[in-house]
């Protein structure tokens, strides 16, 4: 009986590490033989200075772990983006989808440039395997200034800016890649009531003065179902940027009668 046990013991710990040689095995050979994955480029065709990204088209939830941050590395016209692959998944099996990964690759000047995007799997064990070539891709970025006839900005001055000395007050400005300026004001009425305006359209006087007309818009309450026919926007004045620096500018308003003028600078995180 004791010799019966030995055996049966033997064979079941020699059966449970062959399971885990298979699978070990199975995995390494899953993981060496990826399928290359689709990495495409947005927008199609960047213009000078607009954010490119990498769109990966992910398989399954094992595809990342979003706990270890996306490497970036640019050498000349060669950026490479390094994932790390999650290990506190199934390795084996079918996990769920994912929806595609964007990443950011950054704002370029005109040139051609690649992307390869490696994965590095670290299963529980803990021994990282070789990172693996998940996909490339290529792309143009054209100069957009060069057939530009009037004045444009050499800088874009997307952010939010402020006062610090006027904590409450501020502009969400958004730089469009066609140089367009949209900017929300928020500021407070004399009742103490926040108010928001927006400078749109407008028109660069020069790389770095913009100017344009202010509105005043009011609608449907945000608790009641949308009324298009509430929405009311309304003229009240006209407002110019003054930017001195990257950082840094003037804005002076005629707005509602009132005239002045703020300094105001990007807001820090």
């Amino acid at each position: 009986m004791y010799i019966g046990n030995v055996i049966d013991d033997f064979w079941s710990r020699n059966c449970s590490f062959a399971k885990r040689t298979l699978l070990i095995g199975m995995t390494f050979g899953l993981m060496t033989t990826a399928k290359a994955e689709i990495v495409t480029i947005l927008p199609a065709s960047p213009k000078s200075l607009e954010s490119v990204i990498a769109r990966i088209e992910v398989s399954n939830s094992c595809f990342y772990d979003f706990r270890v941050p996306i490497q970036l590395k640019q050498v000349g016209t060669v950026i490479r983006v390094d994932i790390t692959a999650t290990s506190n998944c199934a390795e084996l099996g079918m996990p769920p989808p994912m929806p595609d990964l964007d990443i950011k690759l950054g704002q370029f000047p005109p040139g051609v440039f690649s992307v390869d995007v490696f994965r590095t799997y670290i299963p529980s064990t803990g021994i990282a395997l070789p990172a693996l070539l998940l996909g490339s891709a290529h792309f143009t970025v054209t100069d957009n200034n060069a057939t530009k006839t009037g004045p444009f900005p050499l800088v874009d001055y997307t952010d939010h800016w402020w006062n610090p000395q006027e904590s409450g007050m501020g502009f969400s400005i958004m730089q469009h890649p066609s140089d367009r300026i949209f900017a929300a004001w928020f500021v407070y009425d004399q009742m103490g009531q926040p108010t928001w305006y927006t400078l749109q359209p407008g028109q660069w006087l020069s790389s770095t003065v913009y100017t344009g007309p202010i509105y005043k818009t009011t609608g449907t309450y945000l608790g009641a179902t949308y009324d298009p026919g509430q929405l009311v926007v309304t003229p009240v004045g006209t407002g110019t940027f003054s930017f001195h620096s990257y950082s840094s500018a003037t804005f002076a308003y005629t707005v509602e009668g009132k005239a002045g003028s703020k300094e105001i600078t990007r807001l820090s995180f």
